[in-house]
């Protein structure tokens, strides 16, 4: 999937790089607030435009990532107190099993002796 993305991006920068190129008309752009006017070639407009388009889309994908690696270090929490607490359950079977051979040991000396 980021390979087919990868090309997509590519592919719709060229794009807007063609389209940018064969249009050479100067675009006249008024700022109100400062009465200023700039000309601006269509090709640098369309640049602004699709970067400020990329940069609203990571800002967007930013929330649902950040809330992702929240979640996968809640997971990753959870999932290591379960193998602390299987641990310690092996080691408390173990003493267990210790302590029976113990006892059958002790019982088979009494029972000979």
């Amino acid at each position: 999937m980021g390979i087919f993305c990868t090309i997509l991006a590519i592919l719709i920068t060229v794009f807007v790089l063609m389209i940018g190129q064969y249009n050479d008309t100067i675009i006249n752009i008024t700022v109100m607030y400062l009465e200023k006017s700039y000309n601006v070639s269509f090709l640098v407009w369309n640049l602004i435009v699709y970067s400020l388009g990329i940069l609203s889309g990571v800002l967007l994908m930013l929330a649902s990532f950040f809330e992702v690696r929240n979640n996968c270090s809640k997971l990753r929490k959870k999932y290591d107190k379960a193998s602390i607490n299987s641990e310690n359950s092996d080691e408390r079977i173990k003493i267990l099993e210790n302590k029976i051979k113990t006892l059958e040991a002790a019982l088979k000396k009494q029972i000979e002796g």
